[in-house]
């Protein structure tokens, strides 16, 4: 699977909506619009969890992560095939699920109405705006910090669920609320995303995040010491 072509696609202008694109991406995986797809990696889940948030996005139904990576696949003796599969083409048609991703415009929008929690992803140096990936750094305003490396262990394995749920509750995070997830371009997002969909949250990913939120100079941000007057 060509992930740095999805990448590439996804950060490009419009590149989210552009659904012949994402057709042509998803073309030589052989994907039919009843697959059960599992998706794994060797990154402690997080272009596993990318790709899982891609192919949910593109209307795949039955999308799963392997819970470990695939180095932990193999300390377990289990079964590996070294030949490279050659499926058909895709029969799945693409419909984007315009629920799943969230812009700009719906970022602001759940700031002013207060409405929706905002979840980042990112480091605590990114958060805080000593690390600076954009222009301007720092973190939104009244957005909870779940830094998507505490969500899995080394081997890829996510937290209980009854540890997770206990990690959102502490961020003020309660049952029904709604999500916006963000980290720098989506990564780390689709981490969090899937982590708190497994407790029923309702969540979209601000897939542009910080690469388009901290290289604005209009946008509200907030650092570790003071409030930064957009």
């Amino acid at each position: 699977m060509n992930t740095a072509a999805a990448e590439k696609l996804a950060a490009s202008p419009e590149g989210l909506t552009n659904q012949k694109a994402w057709s042509e991406w998803l073309a030589p995986l052989g994907i039919s619009n009843e697959s059960h797809v599992l998706v794994y990696d060797a990154n402690r889940q997080l272009a596993a969890a990318r790709v899982w948030w891609l192919l949910t996005y593109l209307g795949v139904e039955h999308v799963a992560l392997l819970n470990g990576g695939f180095a932990l696949w193999q300390t377990e003796d289990r079964a590996v095939d070294t030949n490279l599969p050659a499926p058909g083409p895709s029969q799945h048609v693409v419909k984007l699920q315009a629920n799943r991703l969230a812009d700009r415009e719906d970022v602001l929008t759940a700031l002013e109405k207060q409405e929706q929690k905002i979840v980042d992803a990112r480091s605590d140096a990114e958060f805080s705006g000593s690390e600076l990936r954009s222009k301007r750094g720092g973190h939104l305003p009244q957005a909870c910090h779940l830094e998507w490396l505490t969500l899995v262990d080394a081997d890829g394995r996510f937290l209980p669920t009854d540890q997770l749920r206990q990690r959102v509750k502490e961020l003020g995070i309660m049952p029904g609320d709604a999500v916006i997830a963000h980290c720098q371009g989506g990564g780390r997002a689709s981490v969090n995303a899937f982590a708190l969909e497994r407790l029923g949250f309702q969540t979209r990913n601000y897939y542009l995040g910080w690469s388009e939120w901290g290289n604005l100079n209009d946008t509200p941000i907030e650092k570790a010491d003071k409030p930064e007057q957009p």
